[in-house]
């Protein structure tokens, strides 16, 4: 388990609902063990979902964490079943098994428990054949079960046993997410199709940026030195012309490429087109042009996925000109609180929620308007029930009004 699969299962406090992401068995148990055993010395009732291991061999790694899984069991404090047992018989309802996980969560507290975890491995979904769009509903609606009784949960996928599609929705739109880095890369754009020697082999040659929110990777005018991959949080890339003028280019997520400029590939030296700021705190891995080149050259793949990469851009910007040409402002503005929505939105009690701290002068940067009109649009929305713009997020409350004002089809686009 890498050191930042670590530090994040560090912190764990009860409440949390963690999606965690593993490559192979030895990985599920170090994560599931310390998670058991965490929830053990804090005197809460665990519950674990066996699938992806046998009875026997969840028993016997527990017990090499020190659990004694038949005293725990005979006491209550510990129980194993598989998933039709957690979820009752089919149809799958994400509703219904929500509810009772909040049963169970009153239930352990009324028996003397300070709270309830749960370590789900989630293979059992599969046999259970549940829609993709019913997994992530369930994922969300784990984020509304909080109650009055402390509960705990941990939801363990294997990457290579589910559409890569959906776990990256869960990367994007989930808070608290724990992956290694060779997980996170290889369902991302750039490094996609390739063998794990080859990606680990460039994790290694990578270095580590960590930035603060509002903190810059690079501005514009630097050296564009490096090619970045974003592991965790939302980066703006912003264009500022000579009289001080700015304009969003383009918000970037989760295992997604940037650049300074296209052009570093063939001039490390070239300055940097954009500056890259990090809206909330960021972390990238980072490589040098002529490890990136080098590579390129060496694994096909690699060449393959930039072109995409590059292509899927060029495609993004030939839509915002297209409505910047043809529609109104309302609509590019609908337009551009969908697609957040469906990369990186949540599902909340109140709707759902778009977690970027962008100002109204961002969101008028990136719909090419001022900020007064988008005061005002967002004004009327808020009156009539439709979205919520707050300082910190900005809540969709109605989507189906929202797609219908930007003419899209909210149906086909997976929304959380």
């Amino acid at each position: 388990m890498s050191d930042v699969q670590r530090s994040r299962f560090g912190e764990a406090r009860a409440g949390d609902h963690i999606v965690f992401i593993y490559e192979e068995t030895l990985e599920l148990t170090a994560f599931a063990v310390p998670f058991i055993t965490e929830g053990m010395a804090r005197r809460e009732r665990c519950v674990y979902i066996v699938d992806d291991l046998e009875r026997a061999e969840v028993t016997a790694a527990l017990a090499a964490g020190g659990v004694d899984v038949d005293r725990e069991s005979r006491r209550g404090a510990m129980l194993l079943i598989n998933g039709e047992e957690y979820a009752g018989p089919p149809p799958f309802d994400s509703s219904r098994l929500v509810e009772s996980i909040r049963r169970r969560a009153a239930e352990a507290r009324s028996g003397g428990f300070a709270g309830l975890r749960i370590a789900d491995q989630m293979t059992w979904t599969l046999e259970a054949r549940i829609p993709d769009h019913t997994l992530v509903e369930f994922e969300m609606l784990l984020d509304k079960a909080a109650g009055p009784d402390p509960l705990t949960v941990a939801c363990m996928y294997r990457r290579d046993r589910f559409n890569p599609a959906v776990l990256r929705q869960l990367i994007r739109s989930h808070p608290l997410v724990v992956a290694s880095d060779f997980v996170s890369l290889s369902l991302g754009g750039l490094f996609h199709n390739l063998d794990r020697a080859v990606v680990q082999g460039l994790i290694q040659s990578a270095h580590e940026r960590r930035v603060p929110k509002g903190g810059c990777y690079f501005r514009q005018g630097d050296p564009a030195a490096d090619i970045y991959v974003l592991m965790s949080g939302l980066v703006k890339l912003v264009r500022t012309d000579s009289d001080g003028r700015s304009v969003i280019v383009r918000i970037v997520k989760p295992m997604e490429l940037f650049v300074g400029d296209p052009a570093v590939l063939e001039d490390a030296t070239c300055p940097a087109s954009v500056s890259a700021q990090a809206l909330v705190d960021s972390r990238a891995l980072a490589w040098d042009a002529p490890t990136m080149l080098h590579a390129m050259l060496t694994h096909p793949a690699v060449s393959f996925n930039v072109v995409r990469s590059s292509g899927e851009r060029v495609e993004e910007y030939v839509s915002r000109l297209q409505d910047l040409a043809t529609s109104s402002v309302e609509r590019r503005l609908a337009r551009l609180l969908l697609r957040l929505a469906h990369s990186v939105g949540r599902k909340t009690v109140q709707g759902l929620a778009i977690e970027v701290s962008l100002s109204g002068q961002d969101l008028a940067e990136l719909v090419f308007t001022t900020q007064y009109t988008v005061s005002r649009i967002l004004a009327d929305w808020r009156r009539l029930g439709i979205a919520d713009a707050q300082r910190d997020r900005i809540l969709l409350l109605d989507p189906e009004r929202i797609a219908d004002v930007a003419h899209m089809d909210v149906r086909g686009m997976n929304l959380p």
